[in-house]
């Protein structure tokens, strides 16, 4: 463990570092051998005395849960979704031994079983299996393993997604035009409101809350404080997104934001995915753009995108997020704006 993650748990009161171990599951105290995560770039940071996220050797990420309803909101969105699939799972088990019998005594009868649904039924979105309906949204958010308990403290453990990465240049990309919720007290509301129009989230349906790109000429990382990214005006955007793709080994904003396998490709598959969708409400949510720092082509830059952050995320009952797919498709059309510019004029 290093000196920082040790003054961080220290500091904080709500971990203890001597009584970690111990306090985990017995089945998996001895494998985690868990670390301040470098890689992170927004939301609760080592460095401003907060509890952070941590990462183990094996490519989980451990994320604290937030205490009262922002906690319960983000886990039990992962639950659901682990739910939803286990069930999925459990019901094509009980087919194929429905199937299995069925063969035993004719034809017909496997034949009735295999089809399940009316041709209506398969028409229709809603009658879909989870996994298919959601396959997109099932792409871009992290696998989630479960939770775990340090010290009293309950921590989300989900997919590392920079692990597979040497050297993850990474951004993250908050989405909407408001932050904020319907149904909040108007308090919340007006401070949502005021940080939306003191930022480019009202502006532009999309703010920039953090990220860190490496610099191969330099072999090391420039990052973006939070403070840096809070006052980020609009008109610096484009210089932003283009600083974010370059980074020094010849990679261009096209390598990271077009082509086929381009973050912008990603994202138009999601906001499809989007567009149909009717269970959830994605309010203050980002998507992280993640690439191979010192890669030199975009093959070997192995652009992904991840959606994070689901504290405000609630059932939708049927309702169109209209809100996230303005935010997504302002954010698709900034970078394909970025992609049209001269970026030698924007260099640093």
């Amino acid at each position: 463990m290093s000196t920082l993650w040790r003054e961080a748990l220290l500091e904080q009161n709500s971990f203890n570092y001597r009584q970690m171990t111990t306090t985990l599951p017995a089945a998996t105290a001895t494998e985690l051998h868990l670390q301040p995560c470098k890689h992170q770039v927004a939301g609760h940071l080592f460095e401003e005395g907060k509890a952070g996220s941590l990462v183990d050797e094996k490519g989980h990420f451990y994320k604290p849960v937030q205490n009262g309803p922002r906690g319960r909101r983000e886990r039990e969105f992962y639950e659901r979704v682990r739910a939803e699939l286990r069930a999925e799972k459990a019901a094509r088990l009980r087919a194929a031994e429905q199937t299995a019998v069925s063969e035993e005594h004719s034809d017909d009868d496997e034949q009735a079983s295999v089809s399940g649904r009316s041709d209506d039924d398969a028409d229709s979105q809603a009658n879909l299996p989870f996994s298919v309906r959601n396959a997109a949204m099932l792409a871009a958010v992290p696998r989630f393993f479960g939770v775990v308990e340090i010290d009293n403290v309950t921590l989300l453990e989900l997919e590392d997604v920079a692990k597979r990465y040497r050297h993850p240049s990474i951004i993250d990309i908050k989405l909407g035009f408001r932050t904020w919720y319907p149904t909040a007290d108007q308090r919340y509301i007006d401070k949502c409101k005021a940080k939306d129009a003191s930022t480019t989230q009202a502006a532009l349906g999309f703010k920039i809350c953090g990220m860190q790109v490496y610099r191969a000429c330099q072999r090391g990382y420039w990052r973006a404080s939070k403070r840096w990214c809070k006052q980020l005006p609009q008109d610096a955007v484009n210089k932003a997104l283009i600083r974010f793709a370059n980074n020094e080994a010849g990679l261009r904003p096209i390598d990271i934001f077009g082509g086929r396998n381009g973050s912008i490709a990603q994202l138009q598959q999601l906001e499809q995915w989007f567009q149909r969708q009717r269970e959830f409400f994605f309010y203050s949510s980002s998507i992280l753009i993640v690439y191979e720092g010192d890669a030199e082509s975009a093959e070997q830059a192995k652009v992904s995108i991840k959606l994070v952050d689901f504290a405000h995320t609630f059932p939708s009952d049927g309702r169109k997020d209209t809100n996230f797919v303005e935010g997504i498709n302002a954010l698709i059309d900034g970078l394909t704006n970025v992609l049209s510019l001269d970026y030698h004029d924007f260099m640093m």
